[in-house]
């Protein structure tokens, strides 16, 4: 988006789709590599991750930061609504209103669980496996995007590391909030109540004066702990 707007001189609403149509292409490129080549999930994600980060510091160089953004831009990252409602509030209740409903109220989303439990047993049952990982990845890839643009209106700056570490604020995010890590069960408002969680450790680190390095300790501490649980919830469940 910054490369968009500062090198092309594209208006700013275009360069934010063109930073969503790049997250759409990565998210395109998980899909295919793993729905359609067959690539373990984990691998691909983690090859990617390093791929797109390389291709992001070369393409600026590594330390080009664009930044000097239209202040109704600006808004949407760092602006209040009346009340003292934060302005990015509302993307973030419709992303998770969108996705409860396509996880908890569609055939759709039953399928996906269904996946998580058995991709076999799914296809056996008549799920279309390949299509459904191709509509999380590209949906993935959509919602990344949607954030950058977000983040980058935040910060007040578009650079190639933003976001570094961000991977397993999420993860653990998700883990808290009760999805299981073997697939197959998870919910969007327990994955709220997980962002809360951890937002209000990271805001309580920072009013407490304490080091910041702590607060990836207790992130790894947290995500441990609870996948630790989950497992033992599991075995008791299956006893």
């Amino acid at each position: 988006m910054g490369w968009a707007a500062r090198e092309l001189g594209l208006p700013m609403a275009l360069a934010a789709l063109v930073a969503v149509g790049a997250g759409l292409l990565g998210g395109g490129l998980n899909a295919l590599l793993v729905a359609r080549l067959g690539i373990p999930p984990l691998i691909v994600t983690l090859g990617t991750l390093s791929l797109f980060r390389g291709l992001a510091e070369g393409w600026t160089g590594g330390v080009r930061n664009y930044t000097d953004f239209p202040e109704g831009f600006l808004f949407m990252g760092q602006g209040g609504l009346p009340g003292g409602v934060p302005a990015q509030l509302p993307i973030l209740a419709l992303a998770a209103v969108f996705f409860w409903l396509l996880l908890h109220r569609t055939g759709a989303g039953r399928g996906l669980r269904a996946i998580g439990f058995s991709p076999e047993g799914a296809r056996h049952a008549g799920i279309p496996v390949g299509r459904r990982l191709v509509l999380v990845y590209l949906l993935s890839g959509l919602m990344a995007g949607l954030a950058a643009i977000v983040y980058a209106a935040r910060l007040g700056q578009a650079k190639a590391d933003a976001g570094t570490s961000y991977e397993l604020f999420a993860i653990t995010a998700v883990v808290l909030g009760g999805t299981s890590i073997f697939g197959g069960r998870g919910t969007v408002h327990g994955t709220l109540l997980g962002l809360t969680a951890v937002a209000v450790l990271q805001n309580g680190l920072r009013l407490a004066d304490l080091p910041a390095e702590l607060a990836g300790i207790l992130t790894g501490v947290l995500l441990i702990s609870a996948i630790g649980l989950n497992r033992l919830v599991s075995e008791k469940g299956r006893a």
